[in-house]
């Protein structure tokens, strides 16, 4: 049967007031009995800790410790500042000397405490080299400016391609190495054909858009771009293709027998060059075929 008592008491943990239906219950609620039960299991490891490792010694005490002969196990961890078990440790491991007197006292001469010392084995420091590389990283904000890329493009890279991650004062930051490579590779490849690029306001008269929308369809599908001098310039092909105002041509392919055959290159070079420069390729049925502009610029690439 449930209690019908109802007996007005204070939560122990939370100190507020709550309706108790037996005399014994002391908190409000089961997530305040939990924290009290948790507080109260700390308190009992830090007092234990403090009881095995931890004896409170006065400057005064210290120096008496110093004068003495034989010390306890409990005085040698105090006089050397370390904690009772490795006290312990160096007497098993042989490094100390110590004579048990009785099956619970262990007494250690002041003598073979400076022995252990004058017998320890200098430890020879190397400092760490100043002109040791240390892996560099981008910000989010770095990669923008020197990339021209916007928030969407650049997480959309960092998501896609698995860039590694750092994380400083709360901060993301990125692998340099890697950003470098993809950006080599993809501004490289997107912008190799590239022989129509105009500035934000010629667009904007050309195409009738505003300055807001041709920065946001930049960011969003990742137009080609390059700066000349104060000026960013743009694909103006991309743009009108991404608009649907021109059609997108189809890219021309080598089989991989012609492309070989073209270059005089065996099957393992050829993947293998298709793999460093990201030159693109499909399969049709059984075969390989390769993007047949990237493969020829990079066999006889342009010269401006």
């Amino acid at each position: 049967m449930s209690s019908n008592l109802q007996i007005e008491k204070t939560c122990q943990w939370c100190k507020k007031t709550f309706v108790a239906k037996t005399t014994t219950t002391k908190y409000c609620s089961h997530s305040c009995n939990s924290k009290a039960y948790k507080a109260k299991k700390r308190r009992e490891k830090e007092s234990k800790y403090k009881r095995q490792n931890v004896i409170d010694y006065s400057e005064q005490s210290i120096e008496i410790l110093k004068s003495r002969e034989f010390l306890k196990v409990a005085e040698a961890s105090a006089l050397l500042g370390l904690s009772r078990q490795t006290v312990y440790n160096l007497i098993y491991s042989g490094q100390l000397k110590a004579s048990k007197i009785s099956p619970r006292i262990t007494l250690i001469k002041r003598s073979d405490i400076d022995e252990m010392f004058s017998n320890a084995k200098t430890l020879q420091i190397n400092p760490t080299s100043k002109n040791e590389k240390q892996p560099e990283f981008y910000s989010i904000t770095e990669i923008k400016n020197k990339f021209n890329v916007g928030d969407t493009w650049a997480y959309k890279i960092i998501r896609e391609k698995k860039i590694p991650r750092i994380k400083r004062k709360g901060k993301s930051y990125y692998s340099k190495t890697h950003v470098d490579n993809h950006f080599k590779k993809h501004l490289s490849s997107k912008t190799r054909e590239v022989n129509d690029w105009a500035r934000i306001d010629d667009l904007m008269k050309e195409l009738h858009m505003t300055e807001t929308a041709i920065y946001s369809l930049v960011s969003r599908v990742g137009i080609p771009k390059k700066r000349d001098g104060r000026h960013m310039l743009y694909s103006k092909n991309h743009i009108l293709i991404e608009r649907g105002l021109i059609k997108k041509e189809e890219p021309q392919y080598y089989t991989s027998e012609e492309a070989m055959l073209k270059y005089n290159i065996s099957r393992d070079s050829l993947y293998a060059l298709i793999k460093k420069y990201s030159i693109p390729k499909i399969k049709a049925g059984r075969y390989i075929k390769v993007a047949k502009t990237e493969l020829d610029n990079l066999f006889n690439p342009k010269v401006d």
